[in-house]
């Protein structure tokens, strides 16, 4: 295929050179005439491992050639990829500027390409916030060309989860492959562009594609931190980091491993928020700042207060609600921590009229300090408890809160319904 990539920077550079390899025709194209002249002879304009050798085995091969401007490239491609950047507003926003200069420019050019050719696919790399395809780039797209996408091109978001240092190495052995839609499969899954790649591949609606990549480094980020708190309170401690972490790695049932990583509950329970709290406690006491540590709790009792406004958003004044499940996990007895407890007295403080079913506290006597909780944050809960869901009688609203088994089919139509665990 004969394909245009826009911006030669560390991304642009590496796809070219990756699809020169694969044996496709590549036009580079940047605003600069140093990183365009530097592609037109083989040469990569940033450093990275491998692409000075990939780009000149592709200038020797007659299939690389570069610009400066869009001029007659977009023709006879197939596809152009986007790969400009979205550096950071003061603010702290993403800066779409050169995205949507590289947009407009497209869309004029698509003017004079024969429709009768099969759509250009347009796939920007560049990451992008949840809404930017759809409120931003599509926009500009369609002014520019004078026509909606379909006839003339194709609008897709694939992200690149590239890293410096081991950019080649990423783009042939990613951990997935993102192509986020306009509508389902009118990219074609690019053309076969990554067909020889083995990975999982996600076609998505934009706003969900444009999200994975933020995630993905919020929480690559999350991790150093979390990694480098632990270790600075761990030396304070007298405790060697470096082999803490080597055992807190080899867990991989829990500790890295997909668990706890479903958007959905609160956590809580008899174990975590203590912990949690034993390191903001230690981090005092050897007067360490643990910024994200000392901030779990806070989180998490946003995290609540969300939820409760989520669910009081579809109750009208006085109304009903069946809470099911109240303990703070599945197939355990213990209330201790659990945030449907704190869910149960904001609706019972705002006034509406609750029942809880929970088959976990079904014949339960509760004693010691799980007792000693319920007394002190629910002591009117045996009133509020039913024997079953039918025993709830008519509700406006059901809340599943927890993984309890039930069979929907029997209140869906009689209710909304909402499951916390399915945010």
């Amino acid at each position: 295929m004969k394909i245009v990539v826009f911006g030669l920077g560390y991304v642009g550079a590496t796809a070219t050179a990756c699809l020169l390899r694969d044996g496709h025709t590549v036009i580079g194209v940047d605003l600069s005439p140093d990183k365009a002249a530097k592609i037109e002879i083989g040469l990569s304009p940033v450093s990275e491992p491998g692409l000075d050798d990939l780009l000149a085995a592709g200038r020797d091969a007659g299939r690389l050639s570069a610009d400066t401007d869009v001029g007659a490239n977009l023709d006879d491609a197939d596809i152009a990829m986007i790969c400009v950047g979205t550096p950071s507003l003061p603010g702290g926003g993403l800066d779409l500027t050169q995205v949507c200069a590289v947009s407009a420019e497209l869309g004029a050019a698509l003017k004079t390409r024969d429709a009768a050719r099969e759509p250009l696919i347009i796939a920007y790399r560049s990451t992008m916030y949840p809404g930017a395809m759809e409120e931003v780039v599509l926009p500009v797209l369609i002014a520019a060309a004078g026509e909606n996408p379909g006839t003339r091109y194709e609008a897709v978001l694939n992200p690149e989860f590239l890293r410096e240092s081991t950019a080649i190495k990423d783009y042939y052995a990613p951990s997935r492959v993102v192509i986020g839609e306009r509508e389902p499969g009118v990219t074609k899954r690019m053309l076969g562009v990554y067909d020889h790649i083995d990975a999982p591949f996600f076609e998505l609606p934009y706003r969900t594609a444009e999200m994975v990549k933020l995630s993905d480094n919020g929480f690559h980020a999350l991790k150093v931190v979390f990694a480098n708190e632990i270790g600075r309170l761990a030396l304070e401690l007298d405790v060697d980091p470096t082999p803490l972490i080597d055992v807190f790695l080899a867990d991989t049932k829990l500790n890295i491993s997909p668990y706890y990583l479903r958007p959905g509950g609160a956590f809580g329970g008899s174990c975590l928020p203590k912990d949690v709290r034993a390191i903001s406690a230690l981090a005092g006491v050897k007067g360490i700042d643990l910024p994200v540590m000392s901030n779990v709790i806070t989180s998490n009792e946003a995290h609540k207060d969300y939820l409760a406004g989520r669910v009081m958003e579809h109750l009208g004044p006085g109304g009903s609600v069946l809470l099911i499940g109240l303990t703070f996990k599945a197939d355990t007895d213990d209330l201790r921590e659990s945030p449907l407890i704190d869910l149960a007295e904001a609706l019972v403080g705002k006034g509406f009229d609750l029942k809880i079913y929970d088959p976990d506290l079904k014949n339960r006597e509760l004693v010691g300090a799980n007792l000693a909780f319920v007394q002190q944050r629910l002591p009117h809960l045996s009133r509020l408890l039913v024997e079953d869901i039918d025993a709830a009688g008519e509700v406006s609203l059901i809340v599943i809160g927890k993984g309890v088994e039930v069979d929907r089919a029997t209140f869906d139509s009689r209710a909304t319904v909402i499951d916390i665990d399915r945010l």
